[in-house]
């Protein structure tokens, strides 16, 4: 037996294509705009308040006494923390940094950053209890922990400036947001929201939200259109253009911002360079230096917290000794 399909029924079921098209299309559309939601009220809702800390028996490492600490907020969001202060110093009260730099050092580095007189370190890892070097294959399995963590991380640095505002041998007036790579664009949104933190700095950091990520998988998705793909859906995924840092940066004024970067980055676009810099008030300043991004190397993490202590160092100096 033969059917045959009339001009009616043709134009039936192409409308019907045609409605479940629309359907899903504006699906996807309504799942976007979902996913691209104002940040703002998970990170009020995360950040909530200090609810409990542990901390471990400090160690003595080099020169330095470090103690390992946990931070829990009342939301249940739970951060670990690093802190590290010289044997050397006598002064009560210090001022402090809060230090967030790649996601594979975490509160590491507090043992990484080398000798750091006249300062308490806070180096904080990021709320991420995924695997930090996913394949190919299972990257978008930790999507959903991925888009957490990055939404986590603001409010996650909100409380570690509780936590420090708590101690003894913090100057409360002199608290310092240092975001080093990936960790400059959150610090940025923290101290936009967060007045505690008396200057920011971005160390090797840009603006936008795709570049970035895209250079951050290159080390676990070689393929190049994969890669891009991947960058693609996780930005939108994880809120990226909600959460590119140069829209936040302008609120940190008039606190002063900082931004320092290497003259022959591979991994950040001059252009999103600039643009993080351009969306920032004054007091602003840039400073450039020599070689590649930072990898970790010992070398460049030394001429980063050289730049940055002696700027830490010398403002508490000055208001030691009555200065302004």
């Amino acid at each position: 037996m033969v059917y045959h399909v009339g001009p009616t029924s043709q134009r039936a079921v192409k409308r019907f294509f045609l409605l479940v098209t629309a359907g899903l299309v504006a699906a996807g559309a309504l799942f976007v705009l979902f996913l691209l939601r104002d940040p703002r009220p998970h990170f009020e809702h995360r950040r909530s308040e200090l609810a409990h800390v542990e901390e471990r028996v400090p160690v003595v490492a080099g020169t330095a006494l470090i103690q390992s600490v946990r931070l829990t907020a009342t939301s249940g969001l739970s951060v670990e923390v690093g802190i590290r202060r010289e044997l050397a110093d006598t002064a009560r009260r210090l001022p402090a940094m809060v230090v967030l730099g790649g996601h594979f050092t975490g509160a590491e580095a507090a043992r990484l950053v080398g000798t750091t007189p006249g300062v308490v370190v806070a180096a904080m890892s990021y709320p991420f209890d995924g695997n930090p070097r996913p394949s190919a294959a299972t990257f978008l399995r930790q999507i959903p922990r991925i888009r957490g963590a990055f939404l986590d991380t603001p409010p996650a640095l909100m409380l570690v400036a509780d936590y420090l505002s708590r101690r003894a041998d913090v100057d409360t007036t002199r608290i310092e947001a240092v975001g080093v790579s990936l960790g400059a664009p959150f610090v940025t949104i923290a101290a936009s929201l967060d007045e505690r933190f008396s200057r920011v700095w971005a160390l090797h950091g840009s603006g936008g939200s795709y570049a970035p990520l895209e250079a951050s998988m290159r080390r676990t998705i070689g393929f190049g259109p994969l890669r891009a793909l991947s960058a693609g859906i996780a930005n939108v995924i994880i809120s990226g253009p909600r959460l590119a840092p140069e829209h936040w940066v302008a609120s940190i004024a008039p606190r002063p911002f900082i931004m320092v970067n290497a003259e022959e980055d591979e991994r950040l676009p001059r252009a999103a360079v600039e643009a993080l810099y351009a969306g920032a008030l004054e007091p602003k300043e840039q400073i450039w230096m020599s070689g590649g991004h930072v990898h970790g190397d010992a070398p460049t993490i030394e001429r980063l917290v050289a730049i940055v202590l002696s700027r830490v160092t010398a403002d508490a100096a000055q208001a030691a000794s009555g200065g302004t």
